[in-house]
């Protein structure tokens, strides 16, 4: 091995051993995390990444300014949930992690509970996803599909700043 070659690969190794790693939090726009802060004060919640993606942007309150949908855990009863953030004014938003969630038609809710969730992603606004358990709904705002995999599937979504819940599928 050449003395380029082998300095090359010491460098690499040297940065990976002393690569540190990115808290969840400071991944998050400060708007964010002033709300989640206050969030705190009331809230045992704390932001949870055991998921790849841990965070999504859409419009789900309908401001259009890009809200943030982050997993989040309560750190006292360990109960997983997502938390709806908006650049605005509005409140935070909790599905889960303790707080159960209305739900449309027939079907399960998800509970208050999330710790069964494997995958989720937007669902954009507009769309109207199929439903086996309820009619469809036409999304006004973007939406969060949670799902376990071959199992179950729900759709989250705002409607007057209140999560609603749409079973998916079984």
């Amino acid at each position: 091995m050449n003395f380029k070659l082998a300095s090359v690969v010491l460098l690499f190794a040297n940065s990976i051993a002393f690569a540190q790693d990115v808290s969840p939090r400071m991944q998050l726009p400060d708007w964010a995390n002033k709300q989640l802060d206050g969030l705190s004060q009331q809230e045992s919640i704390e932001v949870n990444s055991r998921i790849n993606p841990f965070v999504w942007r859409g419009n789900f309150l309908g401001a259009g300014k890009g809200d943030l949908a982050v997993l989040v855990k309560d750190s006292k009863t360990k109960k997983e949930g997502i938390v709806f953030l908006s650049h605005g004014k509005t409140r935070p938003v909790i599905v889960g992690a303790g707080h159960a969630i209305e739900h449309v038609g027939n079907g399960g809710d998800g509970g208050d509970d999330f710790s069964w969730l494997e995958l989720w992603y937007v669902e954009d606004k507009g769309s109207q996803p199929h439903s086996y358990h309820a009619k469809s709904v036409k999304l006004h705002n973007d939406g969060i599909v949670v799902a376990k995999e071959g199992s179950a599937s729900g759709l989250i979504y705002l409607k007057s700043g209140k999560a609603v819940w749409q079973q998916q599928g079984d």
